[in-house]
């Protein structure tokens, strides 16, 4: 990962899974391996086994999705305000 968590820490470092770090850190991290981060989940406290871990990463990618949405949703909605008001204004000159 880059950033604040270094890739031996993994992406939960000092996250809530389902809050907007996590997200954030889903969705702007990198990291070449995964370095092993279920054991490391559940050696940290952050996961009590491997299956909760995937849980939290589900938990986690899916604040990502649902934010990325919103975003692209957000902007297309933008787009097309600012179109509508294009064409009033084009209608007032002509």
């Amino acid at each position: 990962m880059t950033g604040e968590r270094p890739a031996d820490r993994g992406w939960f470092a000092g996250v809530d899974p389902g809050s907007e770090a996590a997200a954030a850190a889903i969705r702007e991290g990198s990291a070449e391996t995964t370095e092993q981060w279920p054991r490391a989940a559940v050696e940290s406290g952050f996961a009590a086994d491997e299956g909760d871990y995937y849980d939290r990463l589900r938990e986690a990618t899916m604040a990502a999705t649902r934010a990325a949405v919103r975003e692209a949703e957000t902007a297309d909605d933008r787009q097309l305000i600012h179109a509508v008001r294009a064409m009033d204004d084009i209608s007032r000159y002509l």
